[in-house]
């Protein structure tokens, strides 16, 4: 009788700690005590017939099926409730009964401290329990990156708790099996897991450095903005210069060749502008910027940009990276030779795809010296140089992405260019 008695406050401390877990008011209803019934049920089955205590592990799943009736389907929170569940009443169950063997005749434990113990466990986690916002801890471990330091610690934990009981663990009794196969699992959680903490470390840095990439050119972004908003009332003032040059020049071709030099002198001055009809500000506003920089040099830029937000499978400040050093490395290379003026800057995205093209007028390379480009350190330019190019092949390894260095020969002109993609080839 005391054992059915323990088996019912046991079913039901389980039911009342997963309302707890999951925020919501006890109610004893029809899966309650559904819930009860079938554990004692196979409790009852187990102890009566001999069948394996292994089969007790079938309530688990019984217990999940309980938590969809009452509270819904969202597994991650199923997961996390039920370990976390299984955790609270074991630990409970354990506290409870070392204090009844410390503090309580042994005589009495033997006889009724399963009882005793089943019925402070449902106290605590009717009464005590809420007073800790358990509810809250589940929140906090819906985090990915705290599940697995979780599972981490608790694996570490068993790994040592079996070191230290290793000499007095009887290895010659049925259960030497069931240890070895849990501490090779344990060793295999914790490599994975290990594996697993230092991704989510990775990705955390890469978010905060799109965040500080996002602050940085946001600024630039915004510039552009009011650099356009300052000169919006001048657009009335070229317009009526341009219409009324007709009263100072006499004859139509001395007109025409005012207007074209005006017109010439005013598109100069705003030809990045049309950079704001282009998508992701990071990249508009560092491109603004870094073009703003290239044309003090008084290097000539033409440029074709057409992105949208630019979400293509690499993060924003990899594609910053890219595009930086290569345009670095085509400015440094006309400035050292004064006979070629001109960099043309492609960047297209087509859905999840995206082209990337840097060209700068040069003499021809042969292929030979064109291989050496992306070795680390290589550089004709001086000592301590020959990075940039190395860190660009270095992203496109890392995020499997096309890349291609080429002569191109444009009105009779060569042009060194490196090309970047991520389109796949199709077979």
């Amino acid at each position: 009788m005391v054992d059915r008695i323990c088996v019912v406050l046991e079913a039901l401390s389980i039911a009342v700690c997963l309302h707890r877990l999951y925020g919501k008011k006890f109610r004893f209803d029809i899966a309650t005590v559904s819930l009860m019934t079938i554990e004692m049920i196979m409790m009852q089955a187990i102890d009566y017939f001999g069948w394996p205590k292994e089969l007790s592990m079938l309530f688990y799943p019984i217990i999940a099926g309980y938590c969809v009736i009452e509270f819904g389907f969202d597994l991650k929170e199923l997961i996390i409730n039920n370990v976390l569940n299984a955790i609270i009443i074991c630990i409970l169950q354990v506290v409870v009964m070392v204090l009844l063997y410390i503090f309580v005749n042994q005589q009495i434990v033997d006889g009724i401290g399963p009882l005793i113990s089943s019925c402070i466990v449902l106290i605590i986690v009717a009464y005590i329990l809420p007073c800790f916002s358990v509810n809250k801890l589940v929140e906090i471990l819906r985090d990915k990156e705290k599940i697995l330091l979780l599972a981490l610690i608790v694996s570490i934990s068993i790994i040592l708790f079996w070191l230290v009981n290793y000499k007095n663990i009887n290895f010659i009794n049925h259960l030497e099996f069931i240890q070895y196969i849990l501490f090779a699992v344990c060793i295999t959680m914790i490599g994975m897991l290990i594996l697993r903490v230092g991704k989510y470390k990775v990705k955390s840095k890469e978010v905060e450095t799109e965040l500080k990439m996002h602050m940085l050119y946001a600024n630039s972004f915004d510039n552009l903005i009011d650099n356009i908003r300052s000169k919006q009332h001048e657009f009335d003032n070229h317009i009526n210069t341009i219409y009324s040059q007709h009263y100072i020049y006499n004859t139509y071709e001395e007109l025409v060749e005012a207007q074209k030099n005006y017109c010439q002198i005013v598109t100069a001055e705003n030809r990045f502008n049309k950079l704001l009809i282009s998508g992701n500000p990071v990249i508009i506003g560092f491109l603004y910027g870094k073009f703003i920089e290239v044309d003090k040099l008084g290097i000539d830029i033409s440029y074709h940009i057409c992105i949208e937000e630019f979400q293509v499978g690499i993060p924003i400040y990899k594609l910053v990276e890219i595009l930086g050093n290569l345009i670095d490395n085509a400015v440094e290379a006309l400035t050292d030779i004064e006979r070629y003026n001109k960099l043309h800057v492609f960047v297209e995205q087509k859905d999840k795809n995206f082209n990337i093209e840097i060209r700068n007028e040069s003499d021809y390379i042969n292929f030979t010296e064109m291989s050496l480009f992306f070795t680390k350190g290589y550089s004709n330019k001086g000592e301590n140089r020959g990075l940039g190019l190395f860190h660009v092949k270095a992203i496109c390894d890392d995020y499997e992405l096309n890349l291609l260095c080429l002569n191109k020969v444009i009105d009779e002109v060569n042009w060194i260019s490196f090309m970047i993609s991520n389109k796949r080839e199709t077979t």
